[in-house]
């Protein structure tokens, strides 16, 4: 339990089983109406990649769900490519990653409960490569993404990022 007093629901963790095991993309957390528990947000599980769909429509999806004026957890499996230099093909990472979406236009009382819960979900959560806090849309655009991925250590060692979620990075 959090310092907030907020428990997480068992179903959370078992998303998060299902993210690292490849079964789902992505899935939204939120606190339920009376702030004391963090649940998996109705609609919000993505699938994991059909072979008919490209990654980024689930990118676009997943922004999509994030609300206007509200608070929400998410973890997200997100595939890129490193250019490992000339001569070398183009590698594939996957990243695990955890999210905090707090816009500027939720209530105090949402951000200040989601921030102070925070903790309680992330100790859920293990193996998480990134965490990424996000106020605004214009941070969840895959070009704000792209620049906080690439100056992550493991990253920065190996390469340049050449693909974001399946397209070049040239296309976001």
């Amino acid at each position: 339990m959090a310092m907030s007093g907020v428990s997480v629901d068992d179903k959370c963790v078992q998303m998060w089983e299902l993210l690292k095991q490849r079964k789902i993309k992505c899935c939204n957390f939120r606190l339920t109406k009376d702030m004391k528990k963090i649940e998996i947000e109705e609609g919000s599980v993505i699938e994991r990649n059909p072979r008919d769909q490209p990654n980024a429509q689930h990118f676009e999806q997943w922004t999509n769900k994030l609300p206007e004026n509200e608070c929400r957890y998410s973890i997200y499996d997100i595939e890129i490519g490193i250019d490992l230099g000339a001569g070398m093909n183009v590698g594939s990472r996957n990243k695990l990653v955890f999210i905090v979406w707090a816009p500027q236009t939720a209530k105090i009382k949402d951000k200040m409960v989601t921030a102070s819960s925070k903790d309680a979900l992330k100790k859920k959560f293990d193996g998480i490569q990134i965490e990424w806090q996000l106020n605004g849309s214009d941070e969840y655009e895959a070009s704000a993404l792209i620049e906080s991925l690439s100056s992550s250590p493991d990253i920065k060692t190996s390469g340049k990022i050449a693909y974001f979620e399946g397209l070049p990075v040239g296309d976001w």
